[in-house]
């Protein structure tokens, strides 16, 4: 794989750089190491040093950047970059996937974020192709891990079928025309499981995403009356009672190690669904659950090794924004996500609000009204207790996700925020975003620090994260495989 994602860079990335008079934080220890030198060769890092013991290349590219502090390249582990933050797939052909894929990489980019991992969103497979063009080098943007589609049950995840029911004609044409909806392919069986793992390693994905254990409408577990009504509404049994059964996720688990590939598993909701998915040994447990995670659950994980992407930040944005719709007419969310779909946003998060506030919309209630809890106890609780067990948590917002989030792209800086907030300092909340990524994706020998030998992504900041991790936001330069990949306005004049 590593070949694969790494082998091809940008013919300038033969020249050589200097980055000089700067502070560095490598990702490997909690210093600030100031006036330093890092020299950079056909896209690697070949020296660090102190700027007085230093010999720069006489052909060298040299960037004076004093009082400037390098990072390494961010990594963003979870997002979407078919989608821009809003239901934009009920209008599949306002924009190419190609042009959404490209923007969106490119403001993943100018935030910092060098590698990102994609889960993946949007039409099928066309993420794969867009990932090789730019791990070529062909189009500017960060490097691309992505799934395929995610594996769920049917009526469950995602599944067309929790759509069209019964006329199989149109689910057939649907499943083409969206290759199984870019979102979920159906597994029921432990043969399925295999089948589908072996059919993704051969197009290509860099790793899978399933699910846990658990009903996709998950309020409806534990609320009879609820259940009732939205069988009154027309929702078939089935939808409600979908769910990925434990001996179905182990196989697809032991047949993607069988294949070199991680798992990452979306909890749906409930901590004991997110147990099940530790027991059967994933690699990476994406978002928190609406509920206290046990210390049991934490010590598996850690004995285990596997990775919590907490996604916080999407929860506490989307209640954001139903509280205060004047957040979503912002000059900046209106760059971020820009039209038709901001309006399309607009008109989805009013609906939303408006059955909130009656009272008529069962399932988005029931959700909001766990969040109070869910800032208050949930997030903060868990956080700390996984920081007490010495879980390694990776930052990523869900960028790109609409329904409980409307997360534009480029915003990994604000769960870090909600990291330090919560009992991380700052060293460690800069490597929940490079050093731990990286080890859960595998390229730990190429990128997530800043070491001779790895490749050439640094962050070039204005200001001093360990001081303030919202500094990371203040952005001077992007270096991307040794090249400069994004300055701001009068960065390097």
């Amino acid at each position: 794989m590593l070949e694969k994602i790494f082998s091809k860079r940008k013919k300038e990335n033969s020249k050589v750089m200097a980055l000089k008079g700067i502070n560095l934080v490598d990702g490997l220890s909690n210093e600030l190491k100031k006036d330093m030198t890092i020299i950079i060769k056909e896209g690697k890092i070949i020296e660090i040093g102190k700027d007085n013991e230093t010999t720069i290349p006489h052909d060298a590219n040299v960037l004076k950047l004093s009082g400037k502090t390098v990072i390494p390249g961010l990594i963003d582990a979870h997002l979407h970059l078919l989608q821009s933050g809003v239901d934009d797939f009920m209008k599949p052909y306002a924009e190419s996937a190609y042009k959404k894929l490209k923007r969106n990489s490119f403001i993943n980019l100018k935030s910092g974020i060098t590698t990102v991992r994609n889960m993946p969103g949007g039409f099928g497979y066309s993420a794969l192709k867009f990932r090789d063009k730019i791990n070529e080098g062909k189009i500017l943007g960060p490097r691309i891990l992505t799934s395929g589609p995610a594996l769920a049950p049917s009526n469950g995840y995602f599944s067309l079928k929790q759509y069209i029911t019964s006329n199989t004609l149109m689910l057939f044409i649907l499943s083409r025309i969206f290759r199984a909806h870019g979102l979920s392919i159906d597994v029921d069986s432990k043969e399925e499981g295999r089948t589908v793992v072996r059919k993704l390693k051969r197009k290509g994905v860099d790793f899978i995403k399933t699910v846990t254990p658990g009903s996709f409408i998950p309020f409806a577990e534990k609320d009879e009356k609820l259940k009732e009504e939205l069988l009154e509404k027309g929702m078939k049994l089935e939808q409600i009672k979908a769910s990925m059964k434990p001996e179905v996720l182990q196989e697809i688990v032991n047949e993607a190690h069988k294949q070199g590939l991680k798992v990452a598993v979306h909890t749906i909701s409930w901590p004991d669904d997110f147990k099940k998915a530790v027991k059967v040994g994933v690699d990476s447990i994406e978002h928190t659950p609406l509920g206290l995670i046990d210390k049991e659950t934490f010590k598996m994980m850690k004995s285990k090794e596997i990775y919590w992407v907490p996604t916080a930040y999407c929860f506490y944005n989307w209640t954001n924004l139903i509280d205060n719709p004047e957040q979503y007419d912002t000059p900046k969310m209106k760059e971020l996500i820009p039209e038709p779909f901001h309006s399309l946003g607009k008109k989805s998060l009013q609906k939303v609000r408006e059955g909130i506030k009656q009272g008529n919309d069962p399932i988005w209630s029931r959700f909001y009204n766990e969040i109070e809890p869910f800032k208050e106890e949930y997030f903060p609780v868990n956080f700390r207790r996984a920081l007490e067990e010495g879980i390694k948590i990776v930052a990523a917002v869900d960028g790109g996700v609409s329904g409980a989030a409307y997360v534009p792209h480029g915003q990994l800086y604000k769960e870090l925020e909600l990291y330090v907030d919560n009992g991380m300092n700052e060293f460690e909340a800069i490597q929940a975003a490079t050093k731990n990524p990286a080890e859960l994706l595998g390229i730990e020998k190429e990128v997530g620090s800043v070491e001779v030998g790895k490749v050439g992504d640094l962050v070039v900041l204005n200001d001093n994260p360990l001081e303030k991790i919202s500094n990371v936001k203040n952005i001077n330069c992007v270096i991307k495989d040794g090249s400069i990949a994004y300055k701001s306005k009068g960065a390097l004049d």
